[in-house]
């Protein structure tokens, strides 16, 4: 399997610990053409974003919750649902809420990155509608090492790279750690960085992340 993907990339995070935990072999390549707007890479993907799987069959998934639906479908053990219908329930509300109530709220902070274009009310805005998305999420997650349930999930594979997106948008707009009125979240965040495979892609991401802000 090909994933189309940068190594900083939080999305793509999501889909790095998805294949980890399942030990799965993968060739990880930047998107053809050098850039996700190539007429090579829109062939593959015409959303025009990272990241993508390729399997080995040359079906072309996009968007990384569907890929790790995909994987899940394709290669069940381990499972990435929780066995109990009430965790799964639980994990679904985990993922949701943060999908629908702090991702927005984060990507449109990112179109104010530059501060001579910023406009101040829009971040302002912003920023309470992206602590109202974690303060949401906060009441879902219990303070543990797993987000939903007594074992890794998909909800892990969304919500612990999110929160380190979180982190550099903090660093971005010169606040304080994001999660500091989220005691759930910011315990799930700590614990869950103690995880081996959680632990490892995070610091992957994150020294990727600092890299490309220190442009090394």
């Amino acid at each position: 399997m090909i994933l189309y993907a940068i190594t900083l990339s939080p999305f793509a995070a999501r889909v790095r610990l998805a294949l980890r935990i399942k030990g799965l072999d993968y060739a990880m390549q930047p998107p053809p053409g050098g850039s996700t707007r190539s007429p090579e890479y829109l062939a593959i993907n015409p959303i025009g974003k990272l990241p993508v799987l390729v399997t080995d069959d040359g079906l072309a998934i996009a968007e990384s919750e569907t890929i790790i639906d995909y994987l899940d479908e394709r290669f069940p053990t381990p499972s990435l649902l929780p066995s109990d219908t009430a965790e799964r329930a639980g994990m679904r509300n985990i993922i949701r809420s943060f999908e629908l109530y702090a991702t927005p709220a984060m990507s449109r902070l990112f179109k104010q990155m530059d501060p001579a274009a910023r406009d101040d009310a829009t971040v302002t805005a912003e920023i309470a509608n992206w602590r109202n998305g974690l303060a949401l999420t906060d009441r879902f997650v219990a303070d543990a090492t797993f987000a939903a349930g007594g074992a890794i999930s998909k909800a892990d594979c969304i919500l612990l790279p999110s929160l380190l997106l979180c982190e550099v948008v903090a660093q971005i707009f010169g606040l304080d750690d994001p999660l500091a009125d989220c005691p759930n979240l910011a315990g799930y965040r700590e614990k869950a960085r103690q995880h081996p495979d959680m632990g490892a892609i995070w610091t992957e991401t994150a020294d990727a992340l600092a890299a490309m802000r220190a442009g090394t």
